[in-house]
């Protein structure tokens, strides 16, 4: 396991050092999952294969799923992640909690960024609680927090009916305002919190201490931007 000094920036590193030399006291510290601890979309990717590969029961034979997904994403982003698990109706959790486990280990596990194991294993030591924030679906973002030792999520949920998924999403899904409100429902206040995307950044102004993520395909990022002008730590995903 590399150490901090290894994987964070100066920058980084003088933030998150002072944390972990304090006891944590179960107090939580919060993290984005898709480009914040792995590279790329778990949720995004999920859909595309489920619709490939014709595994959303109530939706068999349609070849547009994914393009709606994206459609929808380009005017309200939000809606968007509603939907990509209001498509999942239909589905056995069970089926789908395997499907996902096998789906992040073949194509996400090589993804996570050097960072991310050592500091989530690091703030764990230290007492804090870290809890996984995410706007993907819940069942693909708790495969990626069981490999992470993260037993703590926030992700897009819905109803079951006797076992399996229905189109009655949790709302509002986690994403910008949605991600605040989710953590006050729960009565907590981040200590430290990390993201890497504009839909982040109500999250990183509850939190005490904030830590940006710079997207390696976008270096225009409008929180990054957010980030340097409010001087917060920007850290290379």
């Amino acid at each position: 396991m590399p150490t901090l000094d290894a994987v964070l920036n100066p920058q980084a590193l003088a933030l998150v050092s002072p944390l972990l030399r304090t006891p944590g006291a179960g107090r939580p510290v919060c993290f984005d999952a898709d480009g914040t601890l792995w590279r790329g979309d778990v949720g995004e990717d999920l859909l595309r294969f489920l619709a490939a590969n014709d595994r959303l029961p109530l939706h068999q034979g349609e070849r547009d799923v994914y393009a709606r997904y994206e459609q929808l994403h380009e005017v309200d982003p939000a809606a968007a992640y509603a939907f990509a698990v209001e498509v999942m109706a239909g589905l056995e959790e069970a089926v789908l909690s395997g499907w996902c486990a096998d789906f992040y280990a073949q194509r996400f596990a090589g993804r996570l960024f050097p960072f991310a194991r050592p500091l989530l294993q690091a703030f764990a030591a230290a007492g804090y609680v870290p809890w996984i924030v995410s706007a993907s679906p819940r069942w693909a973002v708790e495969a990626g927090a069981r490999a992470l030792g993260v037993a703590q999520v926030i992700a897009v949920d819905t109803a079951l009916q006797a076992g399996a998924l229905t189109t009655a999403v949790v709302r509002p899904v986690p994403a910008g305002e949605g991600k605040v409100f989710q953590l006050k429902q729960r009565g907590l206040t981040p200590v430290f919190a990390a993201g890497n995307g504009a839909l982040d950044l109500p999250m990183l102004e509850l939190a005490s201490h904030r830590l940006v993520i710079a997207p390696w395909d976008d270096p225009g990022n409008a929180l990054v931007q957010a980030a340097l002008a409010r001087k917060w730590p920007v850290q290379r995903g």
